[in-house]
């Protein structure tokens, strides 16, 4: 439908008052959602039952679509209403540009939810418009340039042809589940109310899901399963005057068919006990298998005690003796009737809440990931401070610090392991950005005191980051990379295992890549002139172990190190 605005009221340019609303205008504001301009509740009421009346008369086919946005939650968590609602009102003109003029479109509940009435309309159409629509936006950017938001769509489809004496609220209801059943189901895409769940079952054999958790049916419908035709009568009459629909089957071959046409919108099942050669309680559990959400009511004419045990053991909510008084015949279905509807809500508060974790976990997930990935950027920037400083430096140290995680990896440390003695030597150096310029940029060889102040750099880089959450472990590696193997190394002269296994790695890698590398006052040496270099100081100035596991792994060493040829 066109969604034209038959104009606007307002103070003019003098700051006059406005002229009184028209009756058009009045009633246009009335029927309209302030925010997308679409019907609302109201106005879609009316579009609905004048349809339907349209139907009735000239018999033709009728679509309907209920539209929910995927995660529409987590939109508005992360950018705040104000975008969310920038977002709903793009998503409003992408529904109207999927549909035809003649369609109706209304923001129903005035939530993340839409619904579309398709007047002529087949399932063929129907279908058509509904992946137009999925289409559209899975390729379109909303708020394009400013946030960048994509966003998919689930679909719930029904279509309906005008009946006398039914309403189109039922076809609202059955639209309704089959969005619940492409939520659950994955979202992104569209199901149809008559479609079967149809899943792999044990073996490999197919079976069919029961009718999902939904709206209850403001109508309270009973299906009659009786072999005595008088008796269904005068049910159907009794029911009939306390507003039940009734459906009758006198066979449970025919009420199986009823069920499975009438999927989720049955409330109560009223099954004789011996329906002649069948068991009631059979026909019973095969029709909570076609919809769980059922409740069934046995019936008898030969009750017992151990009849009615075993009734309410096989799931069935109550047990009646015949003959029955209307009023306690009554009585029951309506206890029945409330359950059902209880059931109904619980299951769909559940589907909600599992929607609000799953939503939750998912934008803690991407928050955790921008953490980590922000936490990253820190360290990395951090080493390449250095390289404003000293030439190269920065590259070195994220070279080491991959190298490190190769050499961790071959040794059987752990992820937590790995992570941690990665970070260490990619921060090995930053206590130099401490250090006097004159000392760490000077070109000839140091004196004895500026020795000791370069040596420096191992506590002042422990002091820079021991503080840090989550770096307290990464600053031992800082503290003692400069320390050997066989205890002649600084700032305290370690040895052995009492070197931390990062610092142990490290010193492997920092000199295999300082052999490795092309500097400005030396040339890069081979992969075979690296290793002899590191073998001739194997468990002196290394790790025996540690030099072990670079033999194994020299290979992948040199593809993260990825040197030029000396």
């Amino acid at each position: 439908m066109a969604e034209t605005d038959p104009g606007q009221s307002g103070a003019d340019k003098g700051g006059n008052t406005p002229p009184p609303l028209t009756d058009a205008q009045l009633r246009y504001l009335a029927l309209r959602d302030p925010l997308t301009g679409l019907l609302n509740r109201r106005g879609f009421d009316e579009e609905l039952r004048r349809v339907w009346h349209e139907g009735l008369e000239n018999a033709f086919p009728i679509g309907l679509l209920i539209i929910d946005v995927d995660h529409f939650k987590a939109v508005n968590d992360s950018y705040g209403h104000a975008i969310g609602d920038e977002v709903l009102k793009e998503c409003a003109r992408l529904v109207l540009a999927s549909v035809r003029d003649s369609d109706i479109v209304c923001r129903y509940y005035g939530g993340d939810e839409m619904v579309v009435i398709l007047p002529w309309s087949g399932e063929d159409k129907t279908r058509h418009v509904a992946e137009r629509m999925l289409e559209k936006f899975r390729t379109h950017i909303i708020c394009k340039g400013a946030h960048d938001i994509r966003t998919t769509i689930s679909i719930g489809a029904c279509n309906m042809r005008a009946q006398p004496g039914q309403m189109p609220d039922r076809y609202l209801l059955q639209a309704d589940r089959a969005l619940y059943r492409a939520k659950q189901t994955g979202r992104n895409r569209i199901c149809f109310a008559d479609e079967p769940d149809v899943l792999a079952g044990p073996e490999g054999q197919l079976h069919v899901e029961p009718a999902p958790a939904g709206t209850a049916d403001p109508e309270r419908t009973v299906l009659v399963v009786d072999d005595d035709h008088a008796l269904c009568a005068l049910f159907q009459r009794m029911l009939t005057r306390e507003k039940f629909a009734v459906l009758v089957a006198h066979a449970g071959a025919e009420a199986l068919e009823i069920a499975g046409k009438e999927r989720g919108m049955i409330d109560v099942a009223l099954v004789d006990l011996n329906l002649g050669n069948e068991n009631g309680l059979e026909l019973l559990k095969k029709l909570k298998g076609i919809d769980e959400s059922l409740i069934g009511v046995i019936i008898t004419g030969q009750a017992t005690l151990d009849s009615a045990v075993t009734s309410l053991r096989m799931g069935a909510y109550d047990f009646i003796q015949k003959p029955v008084a209307p009023a306690q015949l009554t009585a029951v279905l309506e206890r029945a009737t409330k359950y059902r509807r209880l059931v109904l809500e619980n299951k769909r508060y559940q589907l909600h809440l599992e929607d609000m974790v799953r939503e939750k976990n998912a934008a803690l997930s991407r928050a955790l990931e921008d953490i980590q990935d922000s936490y990253q950027f820190t360290l990395e920037a951090m080493a390449e401070m250095l390289d404003t400083r000293e030439h190269m430096t920065g590259a070195h140290s994220k070279r080491v610090a991959a190298m490190s995680k190769v050499l961790a990896r071959e040794m059987g440390a752990t992820a937590d392991e790995i992570a941690i003695i990665e970070t260490g030597a990619l921060l090995h150096d930053i206590g130099k950005i401490g250090i006097p310029d004159d000392i760490l940029l000077k070109q000839g060889p140091l004196t004895e005191e500026e020795r000791e102040i370069m040596k420096k750099h191992s506590h002042l880089g422990y002091n820079i980051i021991k503080a840090g959450p989550g770096l307290e472990e990464p600053s031992e590696i800082v503290l003692a990379h400069q320390e050997r193997f066989d205890g002649t190394g600084y700032p305290r002269g370690l040895q052995g295992a009492e070197i931390c296994l990062g610092a142990r790695i490290f010193a492997v890698v920092d000199t295999y890549d300082a052999i490795r590398s092309v500097r400005s006052y030396k040339k890069g040496r081979s992969t075979q002139e690296a290793l002899e270099e590191i073998l001739k100081n194997r468990g002196t100035q290394f790790d025996p172990a540690v030099v072990d596991a670079l033999q194994r792994c020299q290979a992948k060493i040199e593809e993260v190190g990825a040197w030029p040829p000396p």
